[in-house]
């Protein structure tokens, strides 16, 4: 059975966006001479990408070439006329919960929660997330989107590894014990 796994960067002070959903902070970080944080390996492993509405929209707002070709991508949304602008992208509105346990099920590869936070919320708040990466970028930004919105059910994590790059950035994997 595959994971899903959540492969996402945080500000030191635990946010993943600006209030606007702005993520130029990001680009503070300069590539790091040990290799790209370990997203190449991320991608290798995922079959399947599941964002909300928001980040999907951010992403398709950099007007790069979409980054996920040959992965299959649901946008989790309510609302069905939005404007699908990447190949293999579907809108998915049903029933999460059962979606994502039949998805788990089939899928031969991992599959990438990549955002937003409420999305994540939701994957923790019903038991549906094995993964956890997180990057940590050595910056401040003061205010913004956090990792883990208020109200997050309260669970248990096993650090299973920490790697430090020289430019300041941390991975941190946790993983759901059962």
């Amino acid at each position: 059975m595959s994971k899903i796994v959540l492969y996402i960067a945080q500000s030191l002070d635990g946010f993943i966006a600006k209030p606007d959903g702005n993520l130029d902070w990001l680009t503070s970080t300069p590539p790091s001479e040990q290799g790209d944080y370990g997203y190449t390996e991320l991608l290798n492993s995922i079959g399947t990408v599941i964002m909300g509405r928001k980040t999907y929209d951010i992403i398709i707002g950099f007007g790069e070439e979409w980054a996920y070709s040959g992965k299959e991508t649901f946008v989790v949304t309510n609302d069905t006329n939005i404007e699908i602008k990447s190949p293999e992208t579907h809108i998915l509105t049903e029933d999460l919960i059962n979606f994502v346990s039949g998805l788990k099920a089939k899928s031969e590869k991992d599959i990438w929660l990549m955002g937003g936070g409420q999305l994540i919320k939701f994957f923790i708040d019903n038991n549906l997330l094995d993964t956890m990466i997180i990057s940590i970028i050595p910056k401040i930004i003061g205010n913004g989107i956090p990792l883990f919105p208020d109200h997050t059910l309260e669970t248990e994590w096993k650090l299973e590894n920490v790697q430090q790059f020289e430019t300041g950035l941390v991975n941190l994997t946790y993983i759901k014990p059962r």
